[in-house]
C-alpha cells in the first residue's frame, strides 16, 4: 500500500461509488472552499492502482480538517491504522499546526424521543486514534459547524409517490403540506441573479439564530461548483407572491442534503418550510434518491427543540455520528493562531 495524492477524476470515482461517499467529501466543495481562501488537498491509499481509501483535506492557516472523512472501509482497521500513519506524515510535511478527522461512522440511531434504535459498538476505532495520539472532541449535542454530529434522516426506500410519503408523516404534518398547496408556489431558481432576493429568508432567520449570513458570493460559489447537483428552491404566497422560505439542497449519489435554509419572520406561518420539504420528497423520489438527509440538528429530545419536532414530523430518525478526533502537532503555533483571531475579532 501506499500514501499519495489523487487526482480529482479518480477521487471523484471513488468516492461517488463509496458508500461513505459525501458531499463534504467532493470535488465540488473543494473548489467552494478554494474560492473561501482554503488550501485543498486530495489524498489517499493505493494498492497497485487500485484505490483504498481517499479524503479531502481543507487547510487555512496550518489548521487541517477532514470532514466526514476519510472515505474507505472502516472495517479493514489495518487500512484506517495505514491512514493515520500516513496522514501525519503528510501533515508534518506540509507545517500543518492541527488536523481534526470527523469519520463519517454512526454511533447510533434514534427515535424522536431520544431512545435508541441501533447502536454501533466502535471501541476499536476510538483505540486506533487514540494509538496515533488523537484526543476525541467529546459527545458533543450542540450543533456543529466543522461536522455535525446529528443528522435527521428520511428513508424513501418502497415509497412511490409524494402520497404513500405523507403516511408516513403524523397528522399535524399531513395537514400543513396539504394547506401548503392551496397557498404556496414552489419556484426553483434558474439564474443567479435571482440569489439576492433568495437569501432575504435565510437572513432573517440567521439573524433569529444569532448566526452569521454567508454573502451572495458564497451561494453563486456554489451555484457554480454544483451545478445542476445544487438546487435553489423558494416558497411564495400564490396571492402576492412574497416570498415566504428558501433552501438549497445537494444532490450526491448518496443522498440529497437539505444544506441551508430560512424562512421570512413575517410569512412563517405559511409553513414555508414544509412545502418545500414536501418538493424534497417528490425530487428525491423522481431522481431515484432513497436517503433524504435533513441535515443538521441539536441532539436535544427535549420537547422544547423545535427543529426536531418540525423534522420528526415528517418520519425519520436522527443519526448520531462517531464526532471529532483532533490531532495537535505544534501547540506554540496553535496558540498563537488562536490569540490572533481573538485580537482580530476584537478588533472587528
Amino acid at each position: 500500500m501506499i500514501f499519495t495524492t489523487l487526482e480529482e477524476s479518480e477521487f471523484t470515482k471513488f468516492e461517488q461509488h463509496n458508500k461513505y461517499g459525501n458531499f463534504f467529501q467532493s470535488i465540488p466543495r473543494a473548489k467552494v472552499r478554494k474560492k473561501m481562501g482554503f488550501n485543498t488537498f486530495l489524498v489517499g491509499v493505493k494498492d497497485d492502482k487500485k484505490i483504498l481509501a481517499a479524503a479531502l483535506i481543507i487547510e487555512r492557516e496550518n489548521e487541517a480538517l477532514l470532514q466526514l472523512g476519510p472515505i474507505l472501509d472502516y472495517d479493514d482497521l489495518k487500512l484506517l491504522d495505514f491512514f493515520l500513519t500516513e496522514i501525519k506524515k503528510f501533515a508534518r510535511e506540509h507545517g500543518f499546526i492541527k488536523l481534526e478527522i470527523f469519520p463519517p461512522l454512526l454511533l447510533a440511531t434514534h427515535e424522536q424521543d431520544g431512545s435508541i434504535i441501533k447502536s454501533y459498538d466502535r471501541t476499536k476505532i476510538f483505540d486506533i486514534f487514540k494509538k496515533h495520539g488523537y484526543r476525541h472532541e467529546g459527545f458533543t449535542t450542540k450543533v456543529e459547524n466543522k461536522a455535525n454530529r446529528w443528522m435527521f434522516v428520511k428513508d424513501l426506500s418502497g415509497i412511490k409517490d409524494i402520497r404513500e410519503a405523507e403516511l408516513t408523516m403524523n397528522s399535524s404534518t399531513r395537514k400543513k403540506l396539504h394547506k401548503t398547496r392551496r397557498e404556496l408556489d414552489i419556484k426553483v431558481l434558474k439564474d443567479k441573479s435571482e440569489l439576492k432576493e433568495w437569501l432575504e429568508s435565510l437572513k432573517e432567520s440567521d439573524l433569529r439564530n444569532g448566526v452569521k449570513t454567508r454573502d451572495v458570493k458564497y451561494y453563486e460559489d456554489l451555484w457554480d461548483a454544483f451545478g445542476d447537483d445544487a438546487v435553489f428552491v423558494e416558497a411564495r404566497r400564490k396571492d402576492n407572491g412574497e416570498l415566504v422560505s428558501s433552501e438549497v439542497d445537494i444532490f450526491h449519489p448518496n443522498e440529497m442534503v437539505a444544506f441551508t435554509a430560512g424562512t421570512i419572520e413575517k410569512n412563517k406561518h405559511f409553513n414555508g418550510s414544509t412545502a418545500i420539504k414536501g418538493w424534497n420528497i417528490e425530487e428525491c423520489l423522481r431522481r431515484k434518491k432513497t436517503r433524504m438527509n435533513l441535515y443538521g440538528m441539536a441532539g436535544d429530545f427535549s420537547p422544547s427543540n423545535p427543529l426536531l419536532f418540525f423534522k420528526a414530523g415528517l418520519g425519520g430518525v436522527t443519526e448520531e455520528y462517531i464526532g471529532g478526533f483532533e490531532l495537535v502537532l505544534n501547540k506554540k503555533k496553535l496558540l498563537l493562531n488562536k490569540i490572533r483571531r481573538r485580537v482580530k475579532r476584537v478588533m472587528l
